[in-house]
């Protein structure tokens, strides 16, 4: 028998209300963007692991003007050259190398250093808005590995990438 209206729209609203805890909690927990993985926002942009250190043709570039998509493989390479460097993986200064490579900080979120709990976060959490989309981006601080992805703005304005409490900007 099949399952009752009722039962489908609660299953509907408990895979949402799932997914949105996970995103209000990755500025403040080990969410992780890996697609498949625990925490995993979903599969709904585009997405970009790890690149290779010897990438085929020329590098990635910036893209002035253009979308987040046509941005992600320059944003995942920025990011991946960070982690691959011995700075610190810590919120100022990923974002310090991303503004550096041409992006508009003004249009940045990045979460916090450490846990509430004063513990080192397992992740940080970078993101820039481009239009109504975002780059996410996360470095592990236990291995310096790189994921990046493209994800639909949220918010009532659509202005929105990391949900939850940021770290200021104010540097």
């Amino acid at each position: 028998m099949p399952p009752s209206p009722k039962l489908t729209v609660r299953r509907q609203r408990g895979s949402r209300i799932v997914a949105l805890a996970c995103t209000i909690l990755i500025g403040a927990t080990g969410c992780s963007l890996l697609p498949g993985g625990a925490g995993s926002p979903g599969d709904s942009g585009a997405h970009s692991t790890e690149t290779p250190t010897t990438p085929a043709g020329p590098p990635p570039a910036l893209v002035p003007g253009g979308t987040a998509a046509e941005n992600l493989p320059f944003f995942t390479e920025v990011l991946r050259r960070y982690g691959a460097e011995s700075a610190p993986i810590e919120g100022r200064p990923i974002v310090d190398a991303i503004v550096a490579a041409g992006f508009d900080r003004a249009a940045m979120q990045v979460s916090f250093d450490r846990t509430q709990t004063n513990l080192v976060a397992d992740f940080i959490f970078v993101s820039v808005r481009i239009a109504d989309s975002c780059l996410l981006g996360q470095i592990s601080t236990a291995d310096r590995s790189v994921t990046a992805v493209v994800e639909t703005a949220v918010g009532p304005d659509g202005s929105i990438c990391i949900i939850g409490k940021t770290r200021p900007l104010d540097w």
